[in-house]
């Protein structure tokens, strides 16, 4: 069994979990356009060569972290797999605030910036200078550490699959993490033998793709959506300077979704668009 992963270090953790899971299989680092040029927009960017090795046969089963890989996939590749979820919160390294005043905070996710803008009315985000900055765990860690930044905000998951948990000043519970946040998947050619489906984890991400999807979502789209564990879908849009947003929940059986984690996604995402979320992905960034 060959895996294909990028060959960052949470990418390589993430792919000897897999193989762990497969009971053994070659690790095949692929780089692909993301490593090459972190600053393009488009999520494709971390798995188009993922995938073209899957369809030429260069690999067996390609390793992604699930908030990576876009809702509509190429022709003869499905997703087949999925490790039980990591906790898909987003988590603070440094500090918000400083003396008093508000911290320069650190993020490459258009998501994670909206939220934290959004926080402002009030609440701890007000005042924060979200700045992008660019680059792995270590990367952003080090740019902390030089004090270019005050704090940066990362996904819990991947802090703890390093084992740089200690990094964690502060988790964000107010934040709506992205569809698939926490989760690795696996995807190979249509007809695969391959199935490593974690039930729970597969439900969730079942929902919160769904939910995306039909939003029409994209990379420039402040989105998240996260299935809880009592089974209540929440999603959350937003503009990118977190001016103007809109969240919503809805649990399972309620609202004519029965018990379907697609159905679920489908049902909340057009309530967000029956409330305007079409105009605000869709509205021109602020010059």
């Amino acid at each position: 069994m060959r895996i294909g992963t990028r060959a960052s270090p949470l990418a390589l953790a993430q792919a000897r979990l897999v193989a762990d899971a497969l009971g053994g299989g070659e690790i095949v680092p692929i780089t692909t356009t993301g490593d090459r040029n972190r600053a393009l927009a488009d999520k494709a960017k971390w798995v188009t060569e993922l995938e073209r090795a899957l369809v030429d046969g260069t690999i067996d089963v390609a390793v992604h972290s699930a908030k990576d890989v876009p809702t509509t996939l190429p022709d003869g590749l499905e997703l087949v797999g999925c490790l039980p979820r990591e906790d898909p919160r987003d988590a603070v390294c440094g500090t918000l605030r400083i003396d008093g005043r508000p911290a320069r905070v650190g993020t490459a996710s258009l998501r994670r910036a909206a939220q934290l803008r959004a926080l402002g009315a009030g609440g701890d985000g007000a005042g924060l200078e979200v700045v992008e900055i660019r680059g792995n765990v270590d990367t952003r860690l080090g740019k902390l550490a030089t004090g270019e930044v005050d704090a940066v905000v990362l996904a819990l998951a991947g802090l703890r699959r390093l084992g740089r948990e200690q990094a964690v000043d502060q988790v964000l519970d107010d934040l709506v993490p992205a569809a698939g946040q926490g989760t690795v998947v696996l995807e190979a050619r249509t007809g695969s033998q391959v199935d490593l489906r974690h039930a729970p984890t597969w439900r969730a991400l079942t929902a919160e793709r769904a939910c995306v999807h039909a939003l029409g979502a994209d990379c420039a789209s402040a989105v998240g959506a996260y299935l809880r564990g009592d089974g209540t879908l929440v999603a959350w849009v937003g503009s990118v300077d977190g001016g103007t947003w809109l969240r919503d929940e809805l649990r399972a059986g309620m609202g004519g979704t029965q018990d379907d984690p697609a159905a679920l996604g489908l049902q909340v995402a057009g309530r967000l668009l029956a409330a305007g979320a079409h105009d605000i992905l869709h509205a021109e960034s602020p010059a």
